[in-house]
């Protein structure tokens, strides 16, 4: 009996932006978020902390009472969630582990719903606003592609994590839950 390979509709990247390694652009991806998430939890933490404090006179309240609190102890633990997320897939992608790269890619995709969720409840649809969230948007989506290329290339393996820029060492000790010979679900289809 003849196994058929299911195909999946969603063509495989090779490279990052067209000429990067897949490996090495999520990586970046991965610092780039890492670097941001750190920064915005120093400046909410400052801003939870030291915000209510006087320096010349002028104070800087929290605008909305406790709901802007509320708001913010939120995006504090989203942006928490963000760093942990980028850290566990740059610790996998240097394993070879499919695992971290998944939960990347799929915080990714439920961070963007709830940016576009807000940006529905509090945006007064100029064009400016709209262009901006179509730009972030799509600048958002081709990420969460590379991230979940990458891990598609994982659980490949084989000749599909070699493009992606994984050494047949890498991928011959790393535990692929795809077995490593190409024969998993998924779309061999490659795209630059």
């Amino acid at each position: 009996a003849t196994t058929m390979v299911e195909e999946n509709p969603i063509p495989r990247l090779d490279t990052c932006c067209g000429c990067i390694q897949l490996k090495i652009g999520v990586l970046i991806l991965c610092v780039l978020q890492m670097v941001a998430s750190g920064f915005m939890m120093l400046v909410i933490g400052m801003y939870i902390l030291f915000g209510s404090m006087s320096t010349a006179g002028d104070s800087l309240p929290l605008l909305g009472g406790a709901f802007t609190l509320f708001s913010l102890i939120f995006v504090l633990l989203l942006t928490i969630a963000e760093f942990g997320f980028a850290l566990w897939a740059f610790i996998d992608i240097q394993r070879a582990e499919p695992q971290g790269v998944r939960y990347y890619y799929m915080f990714k995709l439920l961070s963007l719903v709830l940016s576009i969720f807000m940006f529905v409840l509090t945006s007064y649809w100029t064009s400016p606003e709209i262009l901006n969230l179509m730009v972030s948007t799509l600048v958002s989506l081709y990420c969460i592609w590379c991230i979940w290329s990458l891990h598609e290339a994982l659980m490949l393996g084989g000749e599909a994590a070699a493009k992606a820029g994984f050494s047949a060492e890498e991928t011959s000790r790393a535990p692929l839950m795809g077995g490593g010979d190409g024969k998993k679900g998924g779309s061999d289809k490659d795209v630059a």
